[in-house]
């Protein structure tokens, strides 16, 4: 499973929750608690210690008629994530989202939303 970075209209960079818990081979049933789990914690950003923010580190992802819950992620959020889990794939994931936060490249893993 490929890390899929999407790109809003205005520019801004994100990936989905689903996809993040996916290319990270986290357990299927854990999906629920683990997406609250990140989106409640306290993370270190760049402007300081914090816990996520709605409309600003996060958004919720409209999909009519899917159960289950769904969120687009910044990357630098999603970095943060990356690095708390217990995925062997963390560090390879965390590598790709710093060079393509910081460089706008990454090839294989960028898709248009």
């Amino acid at each position: 499973m490929q890390l899929e970075v999407l790109e809003s209209k205005r520019g801004t960079k994100v990936v989905t929750a689903s996809n993040l818990h996916a290319a990270l081979k986290l357990p299927v049933r854990q999906y629920g608690a683990l997406v609250r789990k990140w989106l409640r914690d306290v993370y270190e950003f760049q402007d300081g210690m914090r816990k996520p923010q709605m409309y600003r580190d996060f958004a919720k992802r409209a999909r009519p008629g899917e159960p289950i819950e769904d969120f687009y992620i910044t990357l630098e959020l999603a970095k943060l994530i990356v690095l708390r889990t217990n995925s062997k794939q963390k560090v390879k994931y965390a590598r790709l989202l710093e060079a393509f936060a910081h460089n706008g490249q990454m090839n294989l893993f960028q898709h248009a939303a």
